[in-house]
């Protein structure tokens, strides 16, 4: 079949492509394959296998399901992991030097801890959040809720659900539950008596921020608001922080710690006793407990019941309280009399020198005093530095006192 297909349910929110596939096939009563292999591959292509389809579609898939569905290449791009690069983490291509992606997305800042007691970690080959054990698939998880509450084929697994980044349901707040499927179909429950399990509030409100991230591009923290790619970063390197043993700590940070994992209810490191390993290499059951650590942290650095020494904590705290007047008027200053004799000094100097009767009556005033030429002299050598011109003053003494005559007008003054 070419050309547009009459029925194709749009993708959902979130969904991963597996899934949609799964249930675009369901709709004409095929398997994935089939509809792979006859509907969208080149005739003798290679068809991908399912951890490919999520990850990184081979180049001829989604240019062909927008022309079969009409849905935005853009779109499609969503329903993978290839998608969301450089957000969810940095590319999909080999490292250029082996380690440069795990120390360029974990250990360029930090949260939690300082620099220099966290110890170096050589992880070659690393990607942020996809397994590093190529032989291990997906994570199968899903929302009770949701799955019980929706129609015949609408129900698929999310994209975010199969990657060890979130523990509930952002709709329903609700821990997700572990199932059985294959590509992308829901099967059943691991567990057959499994019930929709409330999620501890810290949980659910770190997993908002990351659902708000990867639905708007930008996350609220209480400084400001960060691009979804920071806050996963930060998020990472919070997760690596908590995976440092207990003992390569100073004490602060250690008291801290210990702190949050007690608070959160697991052993520290999640009573992983061996080698370290990257949060991506360990079991399912480990990284759950890593991230209701990490919940528990971001809560207590929130509330300030933790102190958080890293490069990123700032973003965790409000910013300091600024004093905004409350348009009381200030009281008014306190009046300084040496200051407005020195602007009186100014304002008689500037008038001195330009009228011979105002510098007469400067001198005058300076002098009235005086008893000595010697004294007088000094005086007037101040005014002629100050640039009153020296005809516009009297030469002596005795000629400054006999200018007090007529009434105390000066009178002029010759050479």
């Amino acid at each position: 079949m070419t050309g547009p297909w009459p029925l194709h349910p749009p993708p959902g929110d979130g969904e991963a492509l597996t899934s949609w596939l799964n249930r675009l096939a369901e709709v004409y009563g095929m398997s994935v394959d089939d509809l792979l292999r006859h509907n969208l591959a080149a005739p003798g292509a290679d068809l991908p296998d399912q951890q490919t389809l999520d990850l990184d579609p081979p180049p001829w898939l989604l240019p062909a399901l927008a022309e079969r569905t009409g849905t935005s290449l853009d779109r499609l791009r969503q329903l993978t992991i290839a998608g969301w690069v450089p957000w969810l983490l940095d590319s999909l291509d080999p490292e250029p030097v082996p380690g440069a992606a795990f120390d360029t997305y974990v250990r360029q800042d930090s949260v939690l801890l300082t620099t220099r007691e966290r110890p170096g970690r050589q992880v070659p080959d690393w990607r942020a959040w996809l397994p590093t054990d190529s032989k291990r698939g997906p994570l199968r998880r899903a929302c009770p809720t949701c799955q019980g509450a929706a129609a015949d084929g609408t129900f698929g697994f999310t994209l975010v659900s199969q990657l060890p980044l979130t523990l509930s349901c952002p709709k329903h707040r609700c821990r997700l539950e572990a199932a059985f499927g294959g590509l992308g179909a829901f099967v059943a429950w691991e567990k057959p008596d499994t019930r929709p399990r409330p999620a501890p509030a810290v949980v659910v409100a770190m997993d908002a921020r990351t659902h708000q991230g990867l639905r708007t591009g930008a996350v609220a923290l209480p400084r400001r608001s960060v691009h979804a790619g920071v806050w996963l970063r930060l998020l990472r390197t919070l997760l690596d922080e908590l995976s440092t043993p207990l003992s390569a700590l100073r004490i602060g940070s250690r008291h801290t710690v210990k702190c949050i994992w007690e608070m959160a209810g697991q052993p520290p490191r999640a009573g992983i006793l061996g080698p370290w390993r990257p949060y991506e290499a360990l079991p399912w059951p480990a990284q759950q407990m890593f991230l209701e650590a990490a919940a528990t942290a971001l809560h207590l650095i929130e509330a300030g019941e933790a102190t958080a020494h890293g490069t990123l904590a700032p973003l965790l705290t409000p910013a300091p309280r600024r004093h905004v007047p409350d348009g009381t008027p200030h009281p008014p200053r306190e009046r300084d009399y040496w200051q407005e004799a020195r602007d009186a000094m100014d304002r008689a100097v500037a008038l001195a020198r330009d009228d011979p009767a105002a510098a007469h009556q400067l001198l005058s005033t300076l002098t009235a005093l005086t008893r000595s030429e010697t004294a007088f002299h000094r005086v007037r050598d101040d005014l002629v530095a100050l640039g009153v011109p020296a005809d516009h003053l009297p030469r002596t003494l005795a000629e400054q006192r006999a200018s007090r005559t007529l009434n105390g007008r000066p009178m002029s003054v010759t050479s």
